[in-house]
């Protein structure tokens, strides 16, 4: 064969070029999505509703529910603030410990990971400082990533899903966007 058939159309070499840059992108944006769900777990920033405090009227004769000695009502559940909006911050806890106490391996693992994270014993990020590829050591950043987006997915966060069939797909190719640090 001569050099000349070995070579590939620039067509055809344009459209290869385009779809290692669109699935590089995507895994990009998966790892991004990862940070940012992995820093609001770290966090943990729990919004508390405000106290309403009810009027009472000592001057005339009034009948309220409301009384001075602490019984105030039901207890008021605490939000999480996370990149899908706050949701509850006792199902989302409850969630990640079922998890880690699970006897499926891949969900323990899981959520033993998650509550590294909670506890503040985890990795300070998951990328690389210079925002390209994952921090090393990158299987560790690499399984946060995966426990944080599959958390995201079961809380209902559509946009995760998209990002961990990403990293799935990245993981099962070995591509260099994963591997390295591209």
């Amino acid at each position: 064969m001569t050099a000349s058939r070995r070579r590939a159309n620039p067509a055809t070499r344009e459209e290869v070029t385009q779809a290692l840059g669109s699935i590089r992108q995507q895994q990009r944006d998966a790892r991004a999505y990862a940070e940012v769900w992995y820093q609001a777990l770290r966090a943990w920033e729990v919004i508390v509703p405000p106290i309403v405090i009810p009027r009472l009227r000592y001057g005339t004769f009034y009948v309220d529910n409301a009384t001075t000695m602490g019984e105030g009502g039901p207890d008021r559940p605490t939000g999480l603030s996370l990149p899908c909006g706050v949701l509850r911050e006792g199902e989302v806890a409850r969630l990640i410990t079922r998890w880690a106490q699970s006897t499926i391996p891949a969900q323990r693992e899981h959520g033993q990971l998650l509550e590294r994270i909670r506890q503040g014993e985890s990795m300070a990020m998951l990328l690389h400082h210079s925002g390209r590829g994952w921090a090393e050591p990158r299987e560790r950043a690499m399984a946060y990533a995966e426990a944080v987006l599959r958390l995201a997915v079961i809380l209902g966060d559509p946009e995760a899903e998209v990002h961990v069939q990403a990293l799935a797909f990245a993981r099962q190719a070995g591509t260099i966007s994963v591997s390295s640090q591209e």
